[in-house]
């Protein structure tokens, strides 16, 4: 039931290490296949993947309350390096964004990696003051994901792109929401568009929407630069 909720906060969790310049981290999608109950050793993962450690991850939302447990281990030799508990009553959006930035500063602090105070003001912004949108804006996140999962499921991106028009109905400035409905429409009309003279002009547009109402938003350049 919840499980859109603590999969967005390991998400946007990895979004963060990622602005640490002093880290490499894999998407989401590259280590997706690897969250199944046959999944390989560590070690095999992490040289699939190239990558000398791996950040393990569970939790569970209980009411206004989540409760999460993260791991890190060293690739090569399977060894548990550290391990936190996190508990945090979410009353509004920033106690989300909290955490989300608190677990990606511990990880960079055992790594010892520098986290420069441009990369600290990056962690520490919030994307939406609406609670209502956010977790809209988590539903249509997971249902993209679902989409891009299972052979372009056009049902799962026909939701996501439904519950991004919702949290835009909560929140009319939250610019992630905006990015999203502008990959929903990459996914729709990119072949149909291709040799058209105004190809994904709509994902050009929603782009500098979301891009206007916030200028720090990385996937809204990630997505720009794609479309040029």
């Amino acid at each position: 039931k919840n499980g859109y909720f603590i999969n967005g906060i390991m998400e946007e969790t990895l979004i963060n290490l990622q602005r640490i310049r002093d880290l490499r981290v894999v998407s989401r999608n590259s280590v997706e296949q690897f969250r199944s109950d046959t999944r390989p050793s560590t070690p095999m993962i992490a040289k699939k993947l190239g990558v000398n450690y791996i950040v393990e991850g569970s939790g569970q939302k209980y009411g206004n309350t989540i409760r999460l447990r993260i791991q890190l281990i060293e690739a090569e030799t399977d060894r548990h390096l550290w391990a936190e508990s996190y508990e945090q009553e979410l009353k509004e959006t920033r106690d989300i964004f909290s955490i989300q930035s608190q677990i990606a500063r511990d990880i960079a602090a055992e790594l010892k990696a520098i986290i420069t105070p441009e990369e600290n003001q990056l962690l520490a912004d919030i994307p939406t003051t609406d609670i209502t949108a956010y977790d809209l804006y988590q539903r249509g996140r997971e249902e993209h994901f679902r989409y891009w999962n299972n052979n372009n499921l056009i049902e799962a991106l026909g939701k996501a792109e439904d519950y991004y028009t919702q949290a835009l109905k909560f929140d009319k400035e939250f610019a992630l929401a905006y990015i999203g409905l502008a990959r929903v429409y990459w996914n729709k009309h990119f072949n149909s568009e291709y040799f058209a003279e105004n190809f994904l002009d709509s994902v050009l547009i929603l782009t500098d929407i979301a891009l206007t109402f916030d200028k720090k938003t990385d996937e809204g350049y990630i997505l720009k630069g794609d479309y040029y």
